[in-house]
């Protein structure tokens, strides 16, 4: 098989992007590689976005559009619907108000078979109003992994699923988490632990949008941090071994985003006041060591 008939299935999540799916879709659907599906999912939005996608479709009959209507249940849902269609031997995702180099998949996909890979990630771009600032990521491999996954927590790397091709068969039986915040880190702690080869493409391929006034980054901070929060602890409950690896990272992140926002993932996660008590003092971490030291207070004086 060569490189040009290898299928890829590029999944797009729909949601309130009327001024940006054209760009977005344009860029998937002018991609010089020729083997793609593209798939759009609605995610039952309710402006004009669709409306918006069928007039850039319409002007590329030949390639390869699955759209799937459905009703609104979130990112992660949108995602998911996605999987469960795509027939590509590698699997990418767009964000719908961002946008792709017209060559990013052939590159992708060249550096898969070059190397074997069955991740490969690249850099991106993040663009704001009136400027654009490039991101790259460390190097990492399969020797690795488990640093990277680590850091995921830590903020010190990037989760972000749209950076990466992935091979489809990673993608079984994958936990889908269910909220709409850090869900990538979820994702992601899955794929990197199991993808046997990694390769890294230090190319800025990706245009990710910062200036998207209905993005999930607006939203209230504190409630985005504990929706985080709980896609984790789920991802921990759900009991995988790259849970494991992670697992402290977890309860560190959950715990404090518990004491500072939500008592009630305490209440809701009964084993994390346990297992937050029983942490060490981690040096290393988003959650720096004084804070650590002031939640080490609070859950020695409080019972759940």
């Amino acid at each position: 098989m060569t490189k040009d008939n290898i299928l890829v299935s590029v999944i797009v999540p729909i949601y309130g992007v009327e001024e940006y799916i054209g760009k977005s879709a344009e860029s998937l659907l002018s991609q010089t590689y020729p083997s793609l599906e593209c798939i759009f999912v609605n995610d039952g939005t309710r402006d004009h976005s669709m409306e918006r996608l069928s007039e850039v479709v319409k002007r590329y009959p030949e390639r390869n559009v699955k759209i799937i209507n459905k009703e609104n249940e979130g990112l992660p849902k949108a995602r998911e619907t996605g999987l469960k269609v795509a027939t590509g031997e590698y699997i990418m995702h767009l964000d719908s108000d961002d946008w792709m180099e017209l060559d990013a998949v052939e590159r992708m996909v060249e550096e898969a078979v070059r190397t074997g890979a069955d991740l490969v990630y690249c850099d991106f771009w993040k663009e704001y109003s009136n400027r654009s600032k490039l991101d790259r990521e460390r190097a990492y491999s399969v020797e690795n992994k488990q640093e990277w996954m680590r850091r995921l927590y830590n903020y010190t790397a990037y989760g972000y699923i749209w950076t990466k091709l992935v091979r489809r068969e990673l993608y079984k039986n994958i936990f889908v988490p269910r909220f709409g915040m850090h869900e990538d880190i979820v994702y992601s702690t899955q794929l990197i632990f199991r993808a046997r080869k990694i390769a890294q493409l230090g190319v800025p391929l990706i245009h990710y949008r910062r200036d998207n006034p209905s993005s999930v980054s607006h939203e209230a901070r504190s409630y985005r941090r504990v929706q985080s929060a709980r896609n984790m602890l789920d991802l921990y409950v759900h009991g995988g071994p790259e849970a494991e690896v992670v697992k402290d990272n977890i309860i560190l992140r959950a715990s404090w985003m518990a004491y500072r926002y939500d008592y009630s993932l305490f209440q809701d996660y009964p084993f994390l006041y346990g297992e937050a008590r029983q942490l060490p003092i981690m040096p290393g971490q988003r959650i720096l060591l004084f804070q650590q030291l002031i939640l080490k207070c609070f859950l020695a004086t409080h019972r759940f």
